[in-house]
């Protein structure tokens, strides 16, 4: 997966980099057909913007959040953004279920034996 941060009037430390990354690569293990991702961070009268944006495969995802605090308000949106992707994943496990992509709720050894026949 390929992260870009942008940040305009505000110079990033490489600590905030690093744990910009490393949280947003916890994403890969929803879908492993996440291509890009895109953070970026604004600064006006002392609020810190974050701006979230996901593209996959068939899919592209956005979260925003703010907060006088830089780590809350990136933490606040990467839970955003978190929220979306699990609730697309399960959107989508729903979606194969109902075609009959797996097989039903009920064991394999619970069906009726067959009945013998004599002759």
């Amino acid at each position: 997966m390929r992260i870009e941060i942008t940040s305009t009037s505000y110079e990033l430390t490489d600590g905030m980099r690093e744990h910009i990354e490393k949280r947003l690569l916890k994403l890969k293990r929803y879908f492993d057909s996440v291509m890009d991702c895109h953070v970026f961070l604004r600064v006006e009268r002392f609020i810190y913007k974050f701006e979230i944006t996901l593209h996959g495969n068939g899919f592209d995802l956005f979260s925003e959040a703010h907060s006088e605090d830089i780590h809350a308000a990136f933490d606040s949106a990467a839970e955003k953004m978190e929220r979306q992707i699990r609730k697309l994943k399960d959107k989508i496990r729903r979606r194969r279920t109902r075609r009959g992509g797996r097989p039903s709720a009920e064991p394999a050894g619970a069906q009726e034996p067959a009945e013998e026949f004599e002759g």
